[in-house]
């Protein structure tokens, strides 16, 4: 009996060893090896490959990553172009699963408002003084939306149209003063052979979108206060339906075969390969006429940059960033990679390796940048004496205003429809936004 008493305590006293082993075992990493596990935070980009900021973008991950490894994953999900993002991101928004971290262009922001998603990040800015001032009040002032902050701008943006000086001194013009010399300089380079504009009707119809925006944006008091309106509901007024009626004329007779249809990268490369002489575009452009992949050689120095007749350029801020958790973890960590993605030394980068301009004069242009970049100092320079300001179509007017656009412009072109009934099915579009 003694040695069966004996066995069976010891066999429950190597049962507890083994469950004691076995519970040792399953302990959470961080307990064992005093280590916390990585928050996961979720990005998707379209900076990526071709597109004009995807060096920038690059470093400033890799930066990120190497400062806060340790404590977060940021998994990047890389899409090949802004249309793609776009409509991925709409389609993740009609269900609420929007990533940690989104960039709210092209009404996105508005999705992300109306499902709940979007976090207002007033306070987060308000308490970090340092942050904030690297931000500047009037970038979080263009982005307040009924007294809160659902995105911060990593970037401002100016915008006038670059130009071939050597097609333009072959045609005999200079930049135009006025539309109606805008519109006769057009001629001008079609007599000489030139095709004289890189326009699109594809994706968010980009190009056209300036031209169109500063036609309205220059006529007048009344078309500046129009182009400085957020989300207006009636766009049947003269102003609009004069640019109209210039953009069907300019897209019937004086653009690339292929701007029907056309996508950004498209309108892109009919100009640094020289098949336009204009395109109207930001300083984002810039590093792509000295890059032989992208751009004929020696590009860079017979592009020149103007403001859009009448004296106007378009100033804004971008959409930026949200955040779209809430999530106490991914908060956190999400708010880490937004000031990283937006502060000072993003900024930095974004103005030396992708030319968009920093939000406040406190991140400076050294002399050596400025030595390599002319047109983007001619641009500043030229802005300061602009006599309107005003935003464009893509930063103004609601996303199913946008989104009509692709379909629009064609029918415009073809002459299948009006100016005045494009101001209206406009019009139409803006109260389904409702």
């Amino acid at each position: 009996m003694k040695g069966k008493g004996y066995k069976k305590i010891l066999s429950l006293v190597l049962t507890g060893v083994i469950m004691s082993g076995l519970t040792a075992c399953s302990k959470p990493a961080e307990q064992t090896s005093g280590k916390k596990e990585k928050v996961k935070i979720t990005y998707p980009t379209y900076r990526v490959g071709s597109h004009a900021s995807a060096a920038a973008e690059k470093e400033i991950i890799d930066a990120f990553k190497k400062q806060y490894g340790d404590e977060i994953e940021l998994v990047v999900e890389e899409l090949p172009s802004d249309q793609a993002y776009v409509e991925k991101m709409k389609v993740l928004a009609a269900s609420k699963q929007l990533p940690d971290i989104v960039e709210g262009k092209d009404g996105i922001i508005d999705l992300a408002i109306k499902n709940g998603q979007a976090v207002d990040l007033l306070s987060y800015v308000n308490e970090d003084s340092k942050y904030k001032a690297e931000i500047g009040d009037e970038a979080i002032k263009a982005n307040m939306r009924d007294g809160k902050l659902y995105s911060i701008a990593n970037a401002r943006q100016l915008i006038g149209y670059f130009y071939n000086k050597d097609m333009f001194q072959k045609a005999g013009i200079t930049p135009a003063k006025t539309w109606d010399e805008f519109m006769a300089n057009n001629e001008k380079l079609k007599s000489k052979g030139f095709t004289p504009l890189a326009l699109m009707t594809g994706e968010n119809a980009w190009t056209s979108d300036l031209i169109f925006a500063s036609i309205v944006g220059t006529d007048g008091e009344a078309g500046n206060k129009f182009m400085n309106t957020m989300k207006p509901s009636d766009y049947n007024n003269p102003a609009v339906i004069k640019g109209l009626t210039m953009m069907q004329k300019m897209l019937k007779d004086y653009t690339t075969k292929d701007a029907i249809g056309a996508i950004y990268s498209n309108a892109a490369n009919n100009f640094s390969q020289e098949k336009a002489a204009i395109i109207a575009n930001g300083p984002w452009m810039t590093p792509d006429f000295s890059d032989k992949d992208k751009s004929k050689p020696g590009l860079a120095e017979r592009v020149g940059v103007a403001l859009y007749p009448g004296d106007g350029v378009i100033s804004q801020y971008e959409i930026g960033y949200m955040v779209c958790t809430t999530d106490k973890a991914k908060m956190d960590a999400a708010m880490k990679f937004l000031k990283f993605k937006t502060g000072a030394y993003a900024q930095k980068v974004m103005l030396e390796k992708g030319g968009a301009l920093p939000l406040t004069a406190n991140v400076e242009m050294s002399d050596e940048y400025k030595k390599n970049n002319p047109l983007i100092v001619d641009l500043i320079k030229l802005s300061a004496d602009a006599k309107y300001r005003y935003s464009n179509f893509n930063n103004t007017a609601n996303p199913t205003v946008i989104d009509v656009f692709a379909k629009l412009f064609p029918e415009l072109a073809f002459g299948n429809i009006t100016p005045e009934k494009m101001a209206a099915k406009m019009t139409e579009a803006a109260a389904k936004s409702k």
